[in-house]
């Protein structure tokens, strides 16, 4: 099956066929129809503008032939005609004035709008025929009632449409006192429709009929209509109406829309135009983007997944990239090769580390087994090094362990692998090399360590190694680890030999001699004599310190025996948790050593007769911080130190010098704290008296999950239950006897229970 690949240009050109598509669609159905009604509204507009255009011309000469009719209605000869119809003074005047003013009709009516006489202006006898007259006469009848004093409108007599104007005749100055009418009419032929369309730059014409021909309703009323005759002309239809209101044909203009065509035309391809350069222009910018950045992006990606995936190498991520993925790509490389450095190398030693070791290690063991060539494997183990760094800190232990590593990577060969397995344990990898090969590198490692000495303060010492070895010879083996686990195996037995000395895996049969057995008796004994003087030391420590509080408690009465107190209820409470015997053993060191501090405080604070002010209690507080300054300088004190730094911190985080809270608080802190609270509430101050011990407890018991840690609160009301009045028993020094047993008598329950609520302990008021 042909798999498809989707490439960037191609997706370009389908975003293009999609972009044109979505033009089409948009021109077919949204641009297109809109410009279509926007043309059509300003035809009819436009149609709008040429019937009212029309209406003003045609009441223009409405007009004049209204003010023609006024002049002539006041003369004598109009006068006389209407008193003595039979008088002939009007024909000589209105054949002599009708020729100049282009009048074709003259027609006199008499005060009831009943036809007199007509003239015709046709430049025979003034007079007009029977017949003529009979056709005026009929046509003005329609008027008849709807036409009076003046008035000026169309009308159709036999022989074609007229404009006319008709004026009152005074008898006298009052409008009312008319004697008859005077109406005077143009026809509406070729000649003022052409004269019409002149003026209005149209053509025009009245065309007879009582229907608008067909075409597209301009309103709703259906009073006008409209209809495209070409590309570049509209023509509109409207009724043209008489004075009373009937139909006398519609007029009919032509009119010249070519600029609305071309203008709908423009728009649309304007627009067109602009949505096509906004999609190129759009195409385009994505284009580029892709070119210089996204296209460069995402080839740096697939290189990203490949090399993840085992394929390729970072040296190929910059390859035909420019711009800020250039650059990305070059600091991935060398991100990658400071990853690659970091993954395969121990920090302290710059060795390499146990996971490189473990996959060269694989590869080479089997590629030897397969090819049948010889490689050994020496592991290293840094004799005694707890007492280096118990005796010298964790700084000369590290250097310790830098010296070893320089030592193993001067003897060692470009082909070999040194590597730091965690802690003092060291391992080399010597390929081609057989094992008494392997023996001859890690003695000469051993010897050069042994012959030299370490410098660290004031401390002398010489650092031996013990070691084991195993080739591919040395027992049965189905893998690298079995060939690691023969030599820790190796390494173990040259240890229980003596250490400083190096032992084969093919010798681990071999008896141990008597020699060698001796000498591993009297290193355990030495070691045991070490670890029981170490244990000495912090007693002799203990015994003097407690010295310096004796004189710390002659400044301060109050201060008598709470050091002494605290541990005494601080071991109880350890006890009642079934804490193991070496954290019980630091809470009582850190007891003894918890206000070491107050050493540095002035009387004016110690024995201040009052309440601590806020400065006073600011000074106060620093004290559990100068206690572990004094305890860091030393070094068999470091476990006691949290205890001491931590004990007047708050359960609630409210506390003291950090303002930790709940399990962040160690829980040495925790216990120390509820002892030297219990301690302080139950010892008189200057300026209060001592509190009972349920007393105590109660406000103890109300303070847990604020102040103090419920578990170790519990622990306390535990212990009173089951001590009671003993609880506060404290054996003097020499007194060794310890706290009651289970099996002497008690004071029932406690008595906190019933105690009357007090004011919670806090920090200032152990310290106060």
């Amino acid at each position: 099956m042909i798999r498809l690949k989707l490439t960037s240009p191609g997706v370009l050109l389908i975003l293009a066929i999609l972009a044109a598509g979505g033009i089409f669609l948009l021109d077919l159905f949204c641009l297109r129809p809109h410009i279509d009604a926007q043309k059509w509204a300003a035809l009819r507009e436009e149609a709008v503008r040429t019937e009212h255009a029309t209406q003003r011309t045609l009441q223009a000469e409405q007009r004049s032939l209204s003010r023609l009719a006024a002049v002539w209605a006041r003369s004598a000869e109009v006068t006389r005609f209407l008193h003595q119809p039979t008088s002939t003074d009007a024909d000589a005047f209105l054949q002599e004035v009708m020729a100049p003013a282009k009048v074709a009709w003259v027609w006199m009516t008499d005060r009831e709008g009943r036809f007199l006489q007509a003239w015709s202006g046709e430049g025979k006898s003034a007079r007009a025929s029977e017949k003529q007259a009979g056709g005026i006469a009929s046509a003005i009848e329609a008027l008849h009632g709807t036409v009076g004093g003046s008035f000026v409108g169309l009308l159709r007599l036999p022989d074609g449409p007229i404009l006319f104007a008709q004026r009152p005749v005074l008898a006298t100055e009052d409008p009312a006192n008319h004697i008859g009418h005077v109406s005077l009419a143009r026809y509406l032929n070729s000649d003022l429709l052409h004269k019409l369309s002149l003026t209005l730059g149209e053509k025009l014409a009245l065309v007879p009929g009582e229907k608008l021909p067909g075409g597209i309703p301009l309103n709703s009323s259906a009073r006008q209509t409209i209809w495209l005759t070409s590309e570049e002309h509209l023509a509109v239809a409207w009724p043209a109406a008489g004075p009373a209101g009937k139909d006398l044909g519609y007029f009919l203009a032509t009119v010249p829309v070519v600029h609305i065509q071309r203008q709908a035309v423009s728009s649309r391809r304007m627009i067109l135009i602009v949505l096509s350069l906004s999609v190129a222009l759009t195409l385009l910018v994505i284009l580029g983007s892709h070119m210089l950045i996204t296209g460069p992006v995402v080839r740096l990606l697939s290189r990203l997944q490949r090399l993840e995936s085992g394929e390729g190498s970072p040296e190929n991520l910059a390859q035909d990239l420019h711009g800020e993925p250039l650059m990305l790509a070059r600091r991935l490389e060398t991100a990658f090769e400071r990853l690659a450095y970091i993954s395969k190398t121990d920090d302290l030693t710059s060795l390499a580390n146990r996971r490189h070791f473990a996959e060269v290690l694989e590869c080479f063991y089997y590629q030897a087994r397969r090819f049948n060539r010889p490689l050994s494997l020496v592991v290293l183990d840094v004799d005694f090094f707890k007492a280096v760094n118990d005796a010298g800190g964790h700084q000369t232990g590290d250097a310790v362990l830098k010296w070893v590593a320089a030592a193993i990577e001067e003897a060692c060969r470009r082909a070999d692998l040194p590597a730091r397995f965690g802690g003092d344990e060291f391992a080399i990898l010597l390929p081609e090399t057989a094992a008494e090969d392997a023996l001859a590198v890690a003695e000469r490692i051993r010897l050069s360590l042994e012959a030299r000495t370490i410098r660290a303060g004031d401390l002398e010492f010489n650092v031996t190694v013990s070691g084991g070895i195993a080739d591919l010879n040395a027992g049965e083996m189905d893998g690298p680890d079995a060939m690691l686990g023969l030599a820790d195996q190796a390494l173990y037995a040259a240890k229980e030999r003596g250490r400083n000395r190096i032992l084969l895996a093919h010798d681990l049969h071999l008896p141990v001699t008597d020699s060698e057995h001796n000498e591993s008796g009297k290193i355990n004994v030495l070691s045991k004599k070490l670890a029981g003087l170490d244990g000495q030391f912090k007693d002799l420590f203990v015994s003097a310190f407690r010295e310096v509080m004796a004189i710390l408690q002659h400044r301060d009465p109050h201060m008598a025996n709470h050091t002494r107190k605290v541990q005494h209820y601080a071991t109880l409470v350890a006890r009642e948790m079934e804490l193991p015997v070496r954290v019980i053993k630091r809470i009582e060191v850190a007891a003894i050593m918890h206000d070491i501090g107050l050493v540095a405080l002035p009387d004016s604070i110690l024995l201040c007769p009052t309440k601590l002010n806020e400065d006073q209690l600011r000074v106060m507080r620093r004290h559990s911080l100068l206690s572990v300054r004094i305890m860091e300088r030393m070094d068999f004190l470091e476990q006691e130190i949290p205890a001491v730094r931590y004990h007047h911190e708050r359960w609630d985080g409210k506390g003291y010098p950090e303002g930790i809270a709940g399990a962040s608080i160690p829980l040495t802190g925790r216990i120390l704290a509820v002892a030297d609270a219990f301690d302080a509430i139950t010892s008189p101050r200057t300026f209060r008296d001592a509190k009972t011990c349920a007393e105590a407890l109660g406000e103890i018991h109300r303070a847990a999950g604020t102040q103090f840690d419920p578990t170790v609160v519990e622990a306390l009301m535990s212990v009173a239950g089951r001590l009671g009045a003993e609880l506060m028993h404290v054996p003097d020094v020499e007194d060794d006897r310890g706290p009651r047993s289970e099996a002497e008598p008690h004071f029932g329950p406690p008595a906190w229970r019933d105690a009357q609520p007090a004011e919670a302990p806090n920090a200032e008021s152990a310290d106060a």
